[in-house]
């Protein structure tokens, strides 16, 4: 009865230790506000509107909400920002309509020390950091803030801090075999490629404005984000 006692008092005092040490990595729930210019249940004809939303300063990318392809002119974390643009459209004859995505939280349980928390937060929130600076530069390029020097200026800055973060997760675990890790990895690798096609300026057709190509980029990085917290 004593030996039993014991071997239960040292279980738990284990179990107990380790949850202890546990540490929860974790990206916040989150909503963004689309606003969609048009919609088929036929992807290339969303595509065929796209060039010419583009040449307007729309993101003209192709998200698919349940049934249908939209073609997202631009996204908002704030709906009030979303139906301020969507009002602003509205008088000029411009239908539209505003698709709110949920953003499920994100977590990762482990015994990480200190150094390695720090470089798996910054990594798993790398996606919607980068989508915050990207949207502030398209914003100040449609306000006149920037003129398109100065924000291609922005946009490297942009890349190069997503980078350092990107670098050091990647540095750390190189050789991870742990499922959850290898599955950031992929994430970090295609966000990385977006803002390196982003920096080499390459337009998606010969009359697209600088400005709808930040936001095509800002678009194709939170459906990659939205893609992964679903697999």
């Amino acid at each position: 009865m004593v030996i039993c006692f014991l071997l239960a008092h040292f279980l738990s005092t284990y179990i107990i230790k380790t949850e202890s040490t546990s540490t929860n990595i974790y990206s916040p729930s989150f909503e963004l506000n689309l606003l969609s210019l048009s919609k088929s249940q036929v992807k290339q004809e969303t595509l065929s509107f796209c060039s010419e939303y583009q040449k307007i300063g729309s993101g003209g990318y192709v998200w698919q909400n349940e049934n249908y392809f939209h073609a997202i002119s631009s996204a908002y974390l704030n709906k009030n920002d979303a139906t301020l643009v969507q009002n602003s459209l509205n008088h000029n004859n411009i239908k539209s309509e505003i698709i709110t995505i949920k953003f499920d939280e994100y977590h990762l349980y482990g015994n990480f020390n200190s150094d390695e928390s720090k470089v798996l937060i910054k990594a798993v929130n790398c996606p919607i950091q980068y989508y915050k600076q990207l949207y502030d530069i398209a914003i100040s390029i449609d306000t006149s803030v920037y003129n398109e020097v100065s924000a291609r200026m922005a946009v490297n800055d942009a890349s190069n801090t997503l980078s350092l973060a990107i670098d050091n997760f990647m540095l750390l675990y190189e050789k991870s075999e742990i499922e959850n890790i290898n599955s950031i990895k992929s994430l970090l690798k295609k966000i990385k490629k977006i803002s390196q096609n982003l920096c080499s300026g390459t337009l998606l057709n010969n009359n697209q404005t600088y400005s709808s190509l930040v936001k095509y980029r800002y678009l194709e990085v939170m459906d990659t984000f939205y893609n992964f917290l679903n697999q």
